[in-house]
């Protein structure tokens, strides 16, 4: 997977960050038999490797709201959260 030329350094508070993970917020239709079908949005982790995208991690279900799980991939990336704490800060988010 290709990232379409994504910038690859970001300025958070006046300082250079090298991106090495980037978060993106994605669709999905799933289908539940008390719901039935419905579209929800994950959080896709993908690590930037020598100009390259490889998945790393796929948190599913995350929200209904394209809104909410599109700001909280962008702080993650702003951040560089480590995709091994993705599921604990998505969990905080949602108690909010």
């Amino acid at each position: 997977m290709s990232i379409f030329s994504y910038i690859y350094c970001i300025i958070i508070q006046r300082k250079q960050v090298k991106i090495v993970y980037i978060y993106r917020a994605v669709r999905q239709k799933l289908s539940t038999p008390e719901t039935g079908p419905y579209t929800t949005f994950g959080i896709l982790a993908l690590r930037l490797e020598a100009g390259q995208c490889q998945k790393v991690c796929l948190a599913a279900d995350v929200s209904t709201s394209r809104r909410f799980a599109a700001d909280l991939a962008d702080r993650c990336t702003a951040g560089q959260l480590d995709p091994r704490q993705l599921n604990d800060v998505i969990e905080d988010a949602l108690a909010f």
